[in-house]
């Protein structure tokens, strides 16, 4: 059920970002239909990546959006989109190509295959290991993880989240992450039936995971600009991404996981696509010199942070509920500071956001109020959407389900 509300998500969720950018572009946007198309190509490598299990093909789809992607962040024309645009081609065609010779590796290790799904891959390596396979599953997992953005390879996400338009930050953000994840998860398996050692790649995913949350929350507290927390509100929830890889979870939850991540990220970079375009500015000392605001585009930012953490009809809050009953089941009480992680992050947050309040309440500008009026309206699906997805997964939890670790 949940691999079904996954997809379905995604397809909503595109639809939300392809909505805003097509009835409610910013100013500066041209040949939006141009745009678009290069959209729905990006948005369809990365959907088709999904369903099929051949490792040389699923590489080449998400190959082909990184291409995809950097050509929408240019999108702009501004000497800086190109900038960024370059540093994400060439940082995530790094790890792919990481990634690559290790699975090339992984291949020449196997017996003859007469396919290239996974599955044949992982029988034509049975009751094999050595130092060869080992290297290879290190070389796909790690990079994998550039393109995933973890650290030591996240310097792109910053600048890509902060720098592109909203619509194309979400699309990046939202749908890269999921794809790179599926992609990964069975090699992180693998790598734990052949090296079960404490030094070994699904280890050393854990390892990275934590530290970029724990960038994430260490760099939140130097940024005053609604576009850099986005951005590290996305770094932080791709860092639990590795967590949840690390887990080993069920597929239930695993796709719960991935539906939550989607959503949870179109919400936020569409809320802050709303409160840059009503505000006119991206710093928030800016912002509160404004003598007024028209507070509905605050509470959609504020809205998509509750979301993003704490509130108890969230996915991500029932995730954090999974977490913490797997500690109890398993005895392992460190798993407690990731939910406490989301929730200092959460609280660092609201403090940089909530002078805005101080802010006297009017109505949208006139040459801006149809567009943003449509914002809100996708905004609001995407949140409506949310809050089934957490309501669903407290309803599963109340009756039993999940838990399966």
């Amino acid at each position: 059920m949940t691999e079904i509300l996954f997809y379905i998500s995604g397809i909503v969720s595109f639809f939300v970002v392809f909505g805003v950018f097509v009835f409610a572009p910013t100013k500066g946007q041209t040949r939006i239909w141009l745009w678009s198309f290069l959209k729905i190509i990006f948005f369809g490598t990365l959907f088709a990546s999904w369903f099929t299990e051949n490792v040389v093909l699923k590489w080449i789809l998400i190959e082909a959006s990184t291409l995809f992607g950097a050509l929408l962040i240019s999108s702009s024309g501004t000497g800086k989109s190109f900038q960024v645009g370059w540093k994400f081609l060439l940082i995530n065609s790094y790890g792919l190509g990481i990634a690559f010779l290790g699975i090339v590796l992984l291949l020449f290790a196997s017996t003859p295959l007469h396919t290239l799904d996974f599955s044949a891959l992982k029988q034509g390596l049975e009751g094999q290991s050595g130092l060869l396979i080992e290297t290879a599953l290190l070389l796909t997992i790690y990079g994998y993880s550039a393109k995933l953005g973890l650290v030591p390879n996240h310097y792109w996400v910053g600048d890509t989240y902060a720098e592109s338009p909203s619509q194309i930050s979400s699309l990046i953000a939202s749908f890269v992450p999921v794809s790179v994840v599926l992609a990964i998860r069975p090699f992180v398996q693998l790598e734990r039936e052949i090296n079960p050692s404490l030094v070994n790649s699904s280890n050393g995913l854990l390892f990275i995971g934590v530290l970029t949350i724990l960038y994430a929350t260490w760099i939140l507290h130097r940024r005053d600009d609604i576009r850099r927390i986005a951005a590290k509100v996305a770094l932080f929830h791709t860092g639990m991404l590795s967590v949840f890889l690390w887990f080993n979870v069920s597929d239930e939850v695993f796709y719960f996981l991935l539906a939550s991540t989607v959503v949870v990220k179109v919400l936020v970079f569409v809320s802050m696509g709303i409160l840059r375009m009503d505000s006119g500015q991206r710093m928030i000392p800016q912002i509160l010199q404004l003598p007024a605001l028209n507070l509905k585009s605050f509470y959609a930012y504020f809205a998509a942070l509750l979301i993003a953490f704490v509130f108890p009809l969230s996915p991500v809050f029932i995730l954090d509920l999974e977490i913490i009953r797997t500690s109890l089941d398993k005895h392992i009480v460190w798993l407690f500071f990731f939910p406490l992680f989301g929730s200092v992050f959460f609280f660092i947050a609201l403090n940089k956001i909530l002078p805005i309040l101080r802010l006297k309440n009017r109505e949208f500008a006139p040459e801006l109020r149809s567009l943003l009026r449509i914002r809100l309206g996708f905004f609001f699906v995407g949140l409506l959407l949310a809050l089934f997805l957490g309501t669903y997964g407290m309803y599963v939890m109340i009756m039993g389900g999940f838990g399966h670790v």
